[in-house]
């Protein structure tokens, strides 16, 4: 079979080898889990700046665009999995085809690459998404009377979102009337980018539900966690939140049953609003995903070691809790660009702090790491959290409503 590795196959040589597109912090964290298990992963990286470059022990340089640099991850491993979703689908459904083993699928990867595609399938297999049209085309004159026709049915403000290639609030664009639709549609015109309108959504709540799902169909999740997003952007992470049992455990039904949908293997990231009594789908992530770092100290098994085990055909693990209530903030650069491995010290003397830091060059804005603190009290391993974070010097962003006791 293309792909596996001279005389070794998945059930003749053990687990496997796991090889991994990109070399980011999702990467990184894998690398950890794979060597607490005593697997072997190679990763394919473009930088060796990069944050699981900078540690992986299996490591090559190359790009997913580039269909050599490809093949040669596919001859190393006996499984391929994702650090990110910059790829070229036609290039991998190629792959798959000649008998290389993706986890996840590539159907499954259309639908976390191509925002049209995971809304349209969502919406078929009747699963709850915001009101949604895909424009006929990127020029301003195929795309600007589908969204005055949309306007004219929901209303402004819209959501103007590029098909492909947004992350982290990036390609997002919120639009209030006629003038910044056409400036948006003007812009993305220029770059080639196909866009989608949806229906402005007033969100009382922001969730976020992680599942694991086998080949064979065997599924766990962790808990439905209650996100803070700041521009496009997670912020924090709470474990179980401020939400009530009945909309998490609900939460919980419809990740799994987008799960079931989307026929995916590995971790699938969730996130999803609260508005109005309903709960929609706004994102799918096909890999671990920042909404479920807590899972490394707050879970019986994590989402990195249970993604291994999914993408391997290994039995899945236990998904509970360790603690009560979990805090988890993002470490993010400060105005200076100051490193905030100089500063672990005043991190290490926030009571319980749990610090992870990728290693990443720092500058403003930048996402660096993050902190996660477990306890019985809800409000006091927040406080930690963010204390912990503060000290690394993670600025906080309007809309954040800090703890008692953490300053700005």
């Amino acid at each position: 079979m293309f792909g596996a590795r001279p005389g070794a196959t998945l059930a003749a040589a053990g687990p496997g080898v796991v090889g991994v597109v990109g070399a980011g912090q999702l990467a990184r964290m894998l690398l950890e889990s794979a060597s607490a298990l005593g697997l072997r992963a190679v990763v394919m990286a473009e930088d060796a700046g990069e944050a699981a470059a900078l540690v992986a022990g299996d490591l090559f340089f190359g790009s997913p665009l580039v269909e050599p640099d490809l093949r040669e991850l596919a001859s190393r491993c006996d499984v391929v999995t994702f650090d990110h979703e910059l790829v070229d689908l036609e290039l991998l459904s190629q792959l798959e085809d000649e008998g290389v083993t993706v986890r996840p699928s590539v159907a499954t990867l259309q639908l976390a690459v191509d925002k049209r595609v995971m809304r349209a399938g969502l919406h078929a297999a009747g699963v709850p998404v915001p009101r949604f049209a895909t424009l006929p085309g990127h020029t301003e004159a195929d795309a600007r009377p589908a969204i005055e026709a949309f306007a004219a049915e929901h209303g402004w403000p819209l959501v103007l979102k590029a098909g492909r290639g947004g992350y982290d609030g990036h390609g997002v664009w919120p639009v209030e009337d006629e003038r910044e639709a056409a400036a948006v549609v003007h812009s993305a015109e220029e770059r080639g980018i196909h866009l989608l309108v949806e229906e402005y959504v007033p969100i009382e709540a922001e969730l976020a539900v992680l599942v694991a799902r086998r080949p064979g169909g065997e599924v766990v999740s962790w808990p439905a966690v209650e996100t803070a997003q700041v521009g496009g952007v997670c912020r924090e992470v709470l474990v179980p939140g401020r939400l009530g049992p009945d909309l998490l455990e609900a939460a919980g039904a419809l990740a799994r049953r987008v799960a079931d949908v989307v026929g995916s293997v590995g971790v699938l990231a969730v996130e999803l609003f609260s508005c109005r009594g309903r709960l929609l789908v706004n994102e799918v992530a096909a890999r671990p995903h920042n909404t479920g770092h807590w899972t490394i100290e707050g879970a019986v098994t994590s989402q990195f070691e249970n993604h291994l085990r999914a993408v391997l055909d290994l039995p899945l693990g236990d998904t509970t809790p360790g603690a009560p209530n979990v805090a988890s903030v993002n470490v993010f650069g400060d105005e200076r660009g100051e490193d905030p491995a100089t500063r672990l010290a005043e991190a290490f003397a926030v009571d319980g702090a749990h610090v992870h830091l990728y290693g990443k060059a720092p500058r403003p804005g930048r996402k660096l790491g993050h902190v996660t603190v477990c306890g019985d009290d809800p409000a006091d391993v927040r406080s930690r959290a963010w204390r912990a974070a503060r000290a690394l010097g993670t600025p906080v962003p309007a809309g954040i409503d800090l703890p008692v006791g953490v300053s700005r």
